[in-house]
Order: structure tokens, then sequence, then C-alpha cells
């Protein structure tokens, strides 16, 4: 996967995805709100647009430029699901082992109060 642009608007990235696609060209964006919730109140600051073949990264690029502009290697409406599902599903692991990572460092934080409480407490008895 290569980035190829920036966005700070989720419909632009959106259209844009959509664009690439049309072309045959397989991408993926990310840190997008699901619900079109503006940067501004969604707290996304940058809308990631990547290509999920290497070697479509210049087209890319040229189509976003110039939509008349056809690509070296077009890829099937199939070919772009398959690629979309396995980039997916590599993005997704990371997720359940940060969430398992802020609940450990929650009960810690939870922990160490009850622990300074209580030793408070019993001190000033």
């Amino acid at each position: 996967m290569k980035l190829v642009n920036q966005y700070l608007d989720p419909s632009e990235a959106a259209s844009a995805r959509l664009r690439l696609r049309e072309a045959g060209v397989a991408s993926l964006v990310d840190a997008m709100d699901p619900h079109n919730i503006q940067p501004s109140k969604s707290g996304a600051t940058h809308i990631g647009l990547w290509v999920l073949v290497d070697d479509q990264l210049e087209d890319a690029i040229q189509i976003l430029e110039d939509p008349a502009h056809v690509p070296q290697r077009i890829l099937s409406p199939d070919e772009m699901d398959s690629l979309e599902v396995s980039a997916a599903r590599q993005s997704k692991p990371s997720q359940p082992l940060l969430d398992k990572a802020l609940v450990a460092l929650l009960f810690a934080c939870l922990l160490a109060l009850i622990v300074y409480t209580a030793v408070d407490f019993f001190i000033g008895l």
C-alpha cells in the first residue's frame, strides 16, 4: 500500500476513491468517519487515500489530476473487492489489541487510586 494523497474533507476523499475505483485502481480511505461528520467535529485531521497495488501509484496520481487518464494496469471489480477485503482484515487486528491495552491502563489507574486512598485513610487514623 502506498499513500496517494491526504484530505481534510471526508467527502472529497470518498469522491477521489470512487474515481480511482471507476478507473480500475484499487484504493482505500483511512480515518474517515462513517457518518461523514466534518473533520472539525470528528477530530480527524488527515484522511489518507491509499492504493492497494503499489505499481498503480503513478496511475492513481495521474487519474486524480486528469480523469481521462487510462491506467496501465486495470483491475476488475472482483480483484478490487478481494484486495479491499484483504486490506480491511489487515487493518482491524490492531484495534482489539489497542482496546485491551486501554482497559488494562484504566484498570491500573483505578487500582492505583484505590491503593492511594486506602493508604491515605490508614495513615490518617
